[in-house]
């Protein structure tokens, strides 16, 4: 026999093998992918109603994420603005949506919630690095759909981490270098699938002097997650873990100051803290066919360091450290054209306060607790009838939180409870020739952080509980929201306008002060609305170029603020830190083998450092300049950003005592470089 005849015989016997095995491979692939989809629906649920969103995909991750805090990376989105004490980079960073702030904002990842129960906030600081490991971050404004956790009050931050199934096998690292000290190396690999496991990991270092002086952080970081795909089930395992080591900077600089050195921190360099914080969670989705599946996940998220402040010729050593455990899950299906959503969230929640005072670390001055529990449920029915797509969504919660008074302290243990029922209605008309209508109705409402109920006293003894209690005095907050939008696509672009009105009963206002350890102070005031006209717009005039642009005009009013100090009341007055005008523009190159040129604009209208109206007394507007360059080399790449490039001078945040401004930089041109190498 030839060795021809060899070959197609071996060839004849393998054939129908070799095809048997592709088949295989790709009814497992197919398989797979379909449990990945409704792995993504299951933990998305809580998307909102038809509404005004923006979605940031893991292509623009890669472009330009480099590790700074998310708040950060978030800029020039549709509505956002963000400051960090330390001016650049890496801090105690925060956002603000509609102007406002992320307290009231839904913040999770793969639907498990992230919102500091007691705080109701996400120190981004502690997670160093986070956004790296995300396949995409959508950010939605208005009142968020019924997920778990703290109601979307005022939008939702719902971060995807990526998604194992559809990840290639990768190896890369990464080593950044630019202003202010910022130094950065990371290093990350990803399995792809094989057989029915899959799994990626990630692990940070990062350090940066910060662009105000004594303002740096040190930080480490780590992300990992792992799936198994059965026929009909998956598992998924999430965790991280981040350590920040930071100088604060949590206090504003005056005019005076800032005048003789822009980068002046009047707080100590010996006033810094050490904080680190994890959560791991495991997730199991069980398919009951290509419509329906239940998804259950049980996660815990922990927290803990100590920070110095400086009062009169001491150091106080504050302590925090919080356990949080819950379970949440939800089940999908489609009858007919309905689909239905329907699940359940509970968790534990206790955080342990304390303070000492240097250098006599082993007596605590006070050590209290708080206890923070919380249930809820939720029913959505999504709906279809020829070009009317409806949504209809109800959830109900409880939440409770019970204070434990240091020892000696003769208060009892205050407990409160709230019970709230959010509901939701839109709708989408699909008009045809690429155009859509939308609109939704929504109400929610959300209780008191700890901080708002203890007017920002950190232990309650006698004299402090009969100012604060009973706990009922500070009265839970509620939004009715109504959102109005089109959008029309086509093939080189699209546009999107939308309505926005949302009226507020009870707000929690900030009033443009902080407590000692930092946190804004906030109050209610009886009534006050947001409304306005939220534009984006996309435009590809050609292959390799895009131009992408948002505007948001608003008009926000407290209808009366009573200023307790000063015993003035204002009456139509615009909320603090609250821009009328945000715009946002930028211009993107795409040439051959992944080369990117990029060039944005930032403009932040003027806000007011109070509730007053005092124009005097208030942040001027200003607009920045952004840019970045892509360079591969083989498989490596570099990567060259720009922040503020013509060094505009321009403040993100502050406040004022009645006659002088503080105010938090925005840091002049700074520069980033950063070498990929993937292998």
């Amino acid at each position: 026999m030839s060795g021809l005849h060899v070959v197609l015989l071996v060839a004849a016997l393998a054939s129908p093998l070799a095809a048997q095995e592709t088949a295989r491979d790709s009814a497992r692939t197919a398989r797979r992918d379909t449990l990945d989809a409704v792995v993504v629906r299951a933990t998305r649920v809580g998307a909102a109603p038809p509404t005004s969103q923006t979605l940031i995909d893991r292509a623009t991750i890669e472009r330009t994420y480099v590790g700074q805090d998310a708040p950060l990376a978030l800029l020039g989105t549709t509505g956002v603005t963000a400051a960090s004490d330390a001016g650049a980079f890496s801090g105690y960073s925060s956002l603000r949506l509609r102007g406002i702030d992320q307290t009231r904002l839904a913040i999770s990842v793969d639907g498990v919630p992230l919102n500091d129960p007691e705080d109701q906030v996400l120190y981004f600081s502690n997670v160093p690095d986070f956004m790296h490991s995300m396949g995409s971050v959508r950010v939605q404004r208005g009142v968020g759909g019924s997920g778990f956790g703290p109601a979307g009050f005022a939008g939702a931050l719902s971060f995807e981490s990526l998604p194992l199934a559809s990840t290639a096998a990768f190896r890369e690292a990464e080593v950044t270098a630019g202003s202010w000290g910022t130094r950065r190396v990371s290093a990350a690999a990803a399995s792809g699938v094989r057989g029915s496991f899959s799994a990626y990991g990630r692990a940070t270092a990062q350090t940066t002097e910060g662009y105000r002086i004594n303002s740096g952080n040190d930080a480490r970081s780590a992300f990992g997650s792992a799936a198994w795909f059965g026929d009909r089930d998956v598992v998924k395992v999430t965790g991280f873990a981040g350590r920040s080591q930071m100088q604060l900077a949590y206090y504003a600089a005056s005019e005076a100051d800032i005048a003789v050195d822009p980068r002046t921190n009047p707080m100590s360099p010996d006033e810094r803290d050490d904080f680190s914080q994890s959560m791991l969670s495991v997730q199991h989705t069980r398919s009951l066919g290509r419509t329906a599946a239940v998804t259950t996940t049980l996660y815990r998220n922990a927290a803990g360091g100590t920070y110095d402040v400086a009062v009169g010729d001491d150091r106080w050593n504050f302590g925090l450290d919080h356990t949080w455990v819950g379970l949440l899950s939800t089940a999908t299906w489609t009858a007919g054209a309905i689909d239905w959503s329907v699940g359940g969230h509970a968790s534990d929640y206790a955080r342990e306060h304390s303070l000492r005072i240097r250098p006599v670390l082993a007596t605590d001055v006070y050590a209290n607790t708080g206890h923070k529990g919380e249930q809820s449920a939720f029913a959505k029915a999504v709906g279809r009838h020829g070009a009317l797509e409806w949504v209809a969504d109800l959830q109900l919660r409880q939440a409770s939180f019970r204070y434990e008074p240091s020892a000696g302290v003769a208060i009892g243990s205050p407990v409160v409870t709230w019970r709230f029922a959010n509901p939701k209605l839109g709708a989408t008309w699909q008009l045809g020739g690429g155009r859509s209508l939308h609109a939704s109705v929504a109400r929610a409402s959300r209780e008191p952080t700890r901080v708002d109920l203890f007017a920002g006293a950190d232990d309650l003894d006698a004299a402090t509980a009969a100012e604060v209690l009973p706990l009922t005095r500070v009265r839970p907050e509620q939004v009715n929201d109504v959102e109005l939008g089109v959008r029309q696509a086509g093939a080189r672009g699209a546009v999107a306008v939308n309505l926005f009105s949302m009226r507020f009963r009870d707000e929690i206002a900030a009033i443009g002060a902080l407590a000692i350890t930092g946190s804004p102070l906030r109050r209610n005031v009886p009534r006050s609305t947001r409304a306005g006209m939220e534009l984006e717009g996309s435009w590809t005039p050609a292959p390799t170029w895009r131009v992408d642009g948002n505007l948001v005009w608003m008009r926000a009013r407290i209808a009366e603020y009573a200023d307790e100090s000063a015993g003035v009341t204002y009456r139509d007055v615009p909320p603090l830190l609250t821009p009328a005008v945000t715009a946002n523009l930028q211009t993107t190159w795409e040439g051959r083998g992944g080369r990117f040129v990029t060039l944005g604009a930032r403009h932040v209208g003027r806000s007011f450092l109070a509730n007053d109206g005092n124009a005097a007394l208030s942040i001027p507007a200003f607009t920045v300049l952004d840019g970045g360059v892509t360079i591969p080399v083989g498989r490596q790449q570099l990567r060259l950003q720009g922040q503020n490039l013509l060094s505009a001078t321009a403040y993100a945040a502050g406040y004022h005592d009645g006659t002088t401004r503080y105010l938090f930089p925005v840091a002049p041109a700074t520069f980033l470089a950063t070498w990929q190498v993937t292998f």
